[in-house]
């Protein structure tokens, strides 16, 4: 570890490993990449911070050895291991975005952090420095890795101890991301507050669409819950290239079967992802955008992350919102039974497809994307609505076979003009706020958006459904 001074600054440069290796510093490893990620710089690119959250933590598990080009594109771009890396940039060029991504957090609200992310150039193993002061007597203060945490008033989150030179505004390094990991954690379960409507493209605020088969879910008489998905549990299914049923999601048991073939410390490296409960990037804007489609006055919005549900949380008579696939959100595929459009799982490929249980005329019995998540290429995704069996609510799925997906069909959801298009496209009655329908959706994705959301087959389903 060397050490450097410049300006009245010292740069103590520590290896990941070793500071991943007591509870307490992947405690602050944790903090600190959470505080990236989830900051500005990185909004609106899930798939650089994907990226850096999967290098940071193969550095974590001592895999730094794994962090080449092919490993990386074969393990988190969903690449055959014979793809052809020049042809295919996609390793470089989220690199290259993520280090000007990390300039600009530590050129803006990052830029008082004691520690520091980066990714050397011409590589993809990350460093994580810490940016001494030196005193007024030459002397740096110097921290260990191995240092004794003390416990604040906070949640008893573990914090180190803060050398007697440091002032307050200093100490506020530390409790500010510890407030922000506790003010996500909270907020994922707290009521949503009612949002204005949606704005046309005119500038005009437009009311709710009163022909949307999910405008009863939104009309205040019943609380709405949403699950909102787990991309830890996809992340985990696709490491052990296995997956996960319902009945396991249920009863809280998450490695997959798969697992059993991994060596300890990828599972070691599993069991700590897990340790978090984060909801997919993409599910953000979908609850804002689903919160807007209260009925104004109403703010019966429940939002709880997928891990946290329990069964008899869905034996209700609530409307009950479900973002994500099975992979991502279990409990979607409970309704698979009164469901024409359901998603399945091609072990070769390790992709999501859509599968046609009763298919039309000039429909296929399969959709195929040929794009994985942050891909090129085309994908599916479906708006399902229903009455939940067995109880008096209703029930809305959106999800894709990849997060883009996802995002596109909340989209639909959430624009009343585009829905009214869908309506005609469909030949669906002009109020169907009642009817139970399902609506497959192609898309174009390139890097982590999509482009041309078609419709391609508009399923009613039986009324008791």
């Amino acid at each position: 570890m060397g050490a450097g001074a410049e300006f009245g600054h010292a740069a103590a440069k520590w290896e990941i490993a070793d500071v991943a290796r007591t509870p307490e510093g992947k405690t602050l490893l944790k903090r600190y990449l959470n505080e990236i990620t989830e900051g500005a710089a990185f909004k609106g690119s899930p798939r650089s911070a994907q990226f850096l959250e999967y290098v940071i933590w193969q550095s974590a598990a001592g895999k730094v050895a794994d962090l080449k080009e092919r490993t990386i594109g074969v393990e988190l771009f969903g690449r055959t291991p014979a793809y052809d890396t020049g042809e295919d940039a996609i390793v470089r060029v989220t690199a290259s975005d993520v280090r000007k991504r990390l300039v600009q957090h530590y050129s803006g609200v990052g830029k008082a952090s004691e520690f520091r992310i980066s990714l050397p150039s011409g590589g993809y193993v990350p460093e994580l420095i810490r940016t001494l002061k030196i005193g007024n007597d030459g002397w740096v203060t110097q921290l260990s890795v191995d240092e004794r945490p003390v416990e604040t008033p906070v949640q008893g989150f573990p914090s180190w101890e803060r050398p007697k030179n440091e002032t307050t505004a200093d100490w506020k390094h530390w409790i500010l991301p510890i407030l922000g990991i506790i003010a996500l954690t909270v907020g994922i379960s707290l009521t949503i507050v009612n949002r204005p409507g949606p704005i046309a493209s005119s500038g005009k605020r437009v009311g709710n669409s009163d022909a949307a088969p999910w405008t009863a879910l939104f009309d205040g008489s019943r609380r709405v819950l949403i699950v909102a998905s787990d991309p830890n549990i996809e992340e985990i299914q696709r490491m052990s290239h296995s997956s996960l049923s319902l009945s396991d999601y249920a009863n809280q048991s998450y490695l997959p079967p798969g697992a059993n073939n991994l060596s300890p410390a990828e599972i070691g490296f599993m069991k700590d992802i897990l340790r978090g409960n984060k909801i997919s990037s993409f599910d953000g804007s979908i609850i804002a955008n689903l919160a807007s489609l209260m009925t104004p006055g109403h703010n019966r919005v429940l939002v709880k992350a997928a891990r946290d549900l329990r069964v008899k949380d869905l034996q209700t008579d609530e409307n009950l919102v479900f973002l994500g696939s099975p992979r991502s959100n279990p409990w979607t595929s409970m309704f698979d039974p009164v469901l024409d459009f359901q998603f399945a799982f091609d072990t070769r490929t390790q992709r999501e497809f859509i599968r046609n249980v009763h298919p039309g005329k000039g429909e296929s019995n399969e959709y195929v994307p040929t794009a994985g998540g942050f891909d090129t290429g085309e994908s599916f995704a479906l708006i399902s609505v229903f009455h939940n069996p067995g109880y008096v609510g209703r029930v809305l799925i959106i999800a894709g076979a990849s997060g883009e997906g996802t995002e596109a069909a909340g989209d639909l959801v959430a624009d009343p003009a585009r829905w009214a298009a869908t309506l005609q496209s469909c030949h669906i009655a002009k109020d169907a706020s009642r009817q139970s329908v399902q609506i497959l959706l192609h898309l174009e994705t390139m890097a982590g958006s999509s482009s041309t959301v078609n419709t391609v087959a508009c399923h009613l389903l039986p009324p008791g459904s």
